[in-house]
């Protein structure tokens, strides 16, 4: 009997492949960056204290010139009044001498025995005039700035190409084989 044998055998391919490769770097941008700093401008004026003693030590007999010479006037004047109104009231009084009476005797009794009063008191009586004059504070604020100049820089692109190599490791056959050697033939 005769027998046929088919072996088959398939093709091989080989593949070598290198990757492609990308290589992406991106420097830094350039920056400026300029600051004008603020400034605070202070002026302060610090506050007075006026102290006025003219009075308080006028209460104590040390009186500049023109308090001596206000109060000299001011009591010129009183003590005019004073005595125009005693010699009129005198005269008032002497002009009645005809109803009787010692009245020349009662005025000169009178003007030689007027006692004088004598009076204790703290001194000084007028208290020091007090006041705050000024005092000033203000402040001023010069706003500063900042500018940024930025200069972007373009990114760095590296490419490598990839590749791909396709071979033939083994051929594609086919073997076949015919085994025996006896035919039969049938009639």
């Amino acid at each position: 009997m005769l027998q046929l044998r088919i072996n088959q055998y398939f093709g091989r391919i080989g593949i070598n492949h290198v990757p492609s490769k990308l290589e992406i770097s991106c420097p830094m941008a350039d920056m400026e960056i300029h600051q004008e700093l603020g400034q605070m401008e202070i002026e302060r004026v610090p506050p007075a204290v006026k102290i006025d003693l003219k009075e308080a030590f006028g209460d104590l007999g040390m009186k500049k010139p023109d308090q001596m010479a206000q109060e000299a006037t001011r009591d010129a004047w009183q003590t005019y009044h004073q005595g125009l109104d005693r010699v009129v009231a005198e005269g008032d009084r002497l002009s009645r001498i005809e109803l009787g009476g010692r009245p020349l005797m009662d005025i000169l009794r009178e003007n030689f025995n007027q006692q004088k009063e004598l009076n204790m008191t703290a001194a000084p009586k007028a208290r020091p005039r007090i006041e705050m004059v000024g005092g000033d504070f203000s402040y001023r604020y010069h706003r500063g700035g900042v500018s940024i100049d930025v200069e972007p820089q373009p990114p760095e692109i590296r490419y490598y190409p990839g590749k791909v190599e396709v071979y033939l490791l083994q051929k594609p056959r086919l073997e076949i084989e015919v085994i025996g050697v006896n035919v039969d033939r049938w009639t």
